[in-house]
């Protein structure tokens, strides 16, 4: 299971750029990382200190005990346990927030996140990627004059191992209303790039008809449900998520109608197997009045050594039929097949 930690360091909890865009980036990683965990640090609403005395004294004696550490050894776990890093910084005085700044002073620790060697410093979060969603008032500079912040978000992180990191700028957003929301839209756009040139295997879903913010979060929102259901082997989760009179087509079955089959179902499945990993990959969601397909790839990881066909296939493609109900969208039918 992948980990994103998202840093928010804007002081506006709404109407942000940066948080907009991040929200962007956010919901795109978790349609195709449906079983990932995010991890949230929001510097506007969770205090960030400045460095005190006892905390520099525990960072250089730390076995003098842990007085003044405990916010910097959980801020550093959480470094260390992310797979991927998106921070939300706007452009404050030529620099970054004071409160992001305060962060990566307590996470870039000796021993933990760097370390001084003979020939220099070398950074021990090796592995990871980073993207930056900057915003500033004003317009781009070619040649960063007068932005003081990305070029220091990429030395720190580079100086503590991360290197492969990507900025999704948004710029000009006081220049007017059009300005704004031609930064807005050109930021989405280098969101959308970004998930087709790094996840290859993984196409950004083609969303085909009336779907509008709302509808696209809930659809997304219901696969990391599914997800959550079938690792957790929770059968009534998944009931829920589905309509009363759901459709089941799964090889080596007949069909499986109504919530009640549906139920007995998914209890055999569970007992019968347990599911490490399940990972869905829309390619095209298409909507009719109440009604959407989507069809996509999934990959499923279970603990059976020996029985890896039909329902149990490690690569299916899939076809699901959306209907959307007075308490949202949720599963019609829910096809599958191997595709190995």
């Amino acid at each position: 299971m992948k980990t994103l930690l998202r840093i928010d360091a804007s002081v506006r909890t709404h109407g942000s750029a940066t948080r907009e865009i991040a929200d962007e980036f956010q919901s795109r990683w978790q349609t195709l990382e449906p079983a990932g965990r995010i991890v949230r640090r929001d510097l506007a609403i969770e205090a960030m200190p400045h460095l005190s005395s006892p905390t520099i004294e525990g960072f250089q004696q730390p076995e003098a005990g842990d007085e003044g550490l405990a916010l910097s050894d959980l801020l550093v776990r959480e470094l260390m346990d992310a797979d991927y890093l998106l921070i939300a910084s706007p452009l404050y005085n030529l620099t970054l927030p004071s409160t992001l700044k305060a962060y990566f002073d307590h996470v870039v620790r000796a021993g933990l996140t760097f370390e001084a060697k003979e020939d220099g410093y070398c950074g021990l979060l090796k592995g990871k990627t980073a993207t930056l969603v900057t915003a500033r008032g004003g317009p781009g500079d070619p040649g960063d004059a007068g932005d003081f912040q990305t070029g220091y978000l990429k030395a720190i992180l580079a100086f503590i191992g991360i290197e492969a990191v990507d900025v999704i700028a948004v710029d000009g957003t006081a220049l007017g209303d059009a300005s704004r929301e031609e930064a807005i839209s050109r930021a989405r756009r280098q969101v959308a790039r970004h998930f087709k040139e790094t996840n290859e295997e993984a196409d950004i879903p083609l969303w085909k008809g009336p779907f509008d913010r709302a509808d696209q979060e809930q659809i997304a929102a219901l696969r990391r449900a599914q997800a959550t259901a079938i690792v957790n082997g929770d059968a009534e989760a998944y009931a829920d998520l589905c309509t009363e009179d759901i459709q089941l087509l799964i090889p080596g079955n007949d069909l499986i109608s109504g919530r009640d089959a549906f139920l007995d179902a998914e209890r055999a499945l569970f007992a019968r197997a347990s599911f490490s990993s399940f990972d869905k990959y829309p390619l095209r969601v298409e909507r009719q009045g109440e009604l959407a397909v989507e069809i996509g790839r999934q990959q499923a990881t279970t603990d059976l050594a020996g029985d890896t066909a039909g329902v149990f296939s490690a690569q299916q493609k899939y076809t699901h039929i959306l209907r959307r109900t007075p308490v949202g969208w949720r599963f019609a039918v829910l096809m599958s097949n191997p595709s190995e």
